[in-house]
């Protein structure tokens, strides 16, 4: 695992921690892209998932994007892009992220303690809309462990298409805390 560590080390210490380790999560994501062709960045490891890192990807990056919106106040997670080129184009995606990149390498700490309201759908068997006070930095925790999450989906894909990922890619932090302490 300390030879992947190094590899994502923290080049990024002047930034807050929690835009760092958003910056993280984009750059073991841009390393997975860089190991796939595009067949291998749709394809679809069924029946163990439904989805390519293609469509995972999209998903992540509406995320952020909704994030991105933060200046107007309010942060809508259920504006999707499904079916947009990302899903089926790795260099749009690989684009994209280079994008979210720069956006966060621009945040400062009174970007982070901005007020914003979040808005997200809530209920899957009727049309239900939630919305609450939130800050930006708040959201970046959230969006963070929602990518960790969809990596491991996205780890089933690349694994079954022979793709090797990095030891840390898809653990949470604090999985890769206890497993450091194993060490």
């Amino acid at each position: 695992m300390s030879t992947s560590m190094a590899a994502l080390s923290d080049n990024h210490n002047t930034h807050h921690p929690l835009v760092r380790a958003n910056l993280k999560g984009i750059e073991q994501a841009l390393q997975l892209l860089g190991q796939l062709d595009n067949a291998q960045y749709i394809y679809i490891a069924t029946p163990y998932v439904q989805s390519s890192i293609g469509a995972h990807l999209r998903h992540i990056n509406d995320m952020y994007f909704a994030l991105m919106s933060y200046p107007q106040g309010v942060i809508d997670y259920d504006q999707r892009r499904r079916g947009a080129l990302v899903e089926t184009q790795r260099e749009v995606g690989i684009d994209e992220l280079q994008a979210i990149k720069r956006w966060l390498l621009a945040l400062n700490e009174q970007d982070l303690t901005t007020p914003v309201t979040i808005k997200s759908e809530t209920s899957i068997y009727q049309q239900q809309i939630c919305q609450m006070a939130s800050s930006l930095e708040r959201e970046l925790l959230f969006v963070s462990s929602h990518t960790t999450h969809h990596f491991s989906v996205m780890r089933v894909n690349a694994e079954a298409c022979q793709i090797k990922t990095n030891d840390i890619f898809s653990y949470a932090p604090a999985t890769a805390s206890y497993l450091r302490s194993l060490c």
